[in-house]
């Protein structure tokens, strides 16, 4: 097993119910350097410090029985690729917040978990950073439900309007924005409605997983 594997084992132990043998995971090999790792580490034990607080407060569920299961092994090596092409500590700390969220239980509809950490992983730093920028954008109560001009001037902390415009063209990509037309005021001509960047269901899973509300 990887030194890389074998430094996180105690920090994924900590969460109730995790017992992932050394053996499932020998051989794997994981390609991210040091230092990424250590973020990585770092990362996962203050989110799962937050998730055994969460625990104990009755806020949170774990889905007891994907923690016992092959999938949850899955999703900590898919955390762990996506560690590997990781653009910055900020994408870490994503990334380690998303893995400690494939512990909890959700309501319906089921959540694909390796769909949702697959899209993760692919996400760069200027589409993370538009995407949970882009919450802070919508209407907090529910923002599946609102949507940002496409011809909007706005932009997110770090972007400029070109950068975030290209973001979202690569979140449309990943099938994480959809363009929809926003209706028109009552009193409006039908000509007057609006084209809208809107979240589709796989960003509201990216956002669940990840326990995203406003950044």
């Amino acid at each position: 097993m990887s030194q890389q594997l074998e430094r996180l084992l105690p920090v994924l132990s900590a969460i109730p119910g995790v017992n992932i043998p050394a053996t499932v995971l020998q051989g794997a090999s994981i390609a991210a350097s040091q230092r990424k790792i250590e973020l990585l580490e770092q990362a996962l034990q203050l989110e799962v410090s937050l998730l055994q607080q969460l625990i104990e407060n009755g806020t949170v569920q774990l889905d007891h029985d994907h923690l016992r299961s092959d999938a949850f092994t899955a999703n900590v090596m898919q955390a762990l690729r996506a560690a590997e092409v990781a653009e910055s500590e900020y994408k870490l700390r994503f990334i380690a917040r998303a893995l400690a969220g494939c512990a909890l239980s959700f309501p319906p509809p089921r959540l694909d978990r390796v769909q949702t950490m697959r899209i993760i992983e692919g996400l760069s730093e200027r589409e993370l950073r538009a995407f949970t920028g882009l919450f802070a954008l919508l209407d907090p109560i529910d923002p599946y439900a609102d949507g940002l001009a496409v011809g909007s001037p706005i932009t997110v902390a770090g972007l400029t309007r070109q950068e975030f415009t290209a973001a979202l063209l690569g979140l449309q990509q990943l099938g994480l924005l959809t363009r929809a037309q926003a209706p028109a005021e009552p009193w409006a001509e039908p000509a007057a409605s609006t084209p809208v960047w809107q979240l589709t269901p796989l960003a509201q899973q990216v956002a669940v997983l990840s326990r995203l509300h406003r950044e």
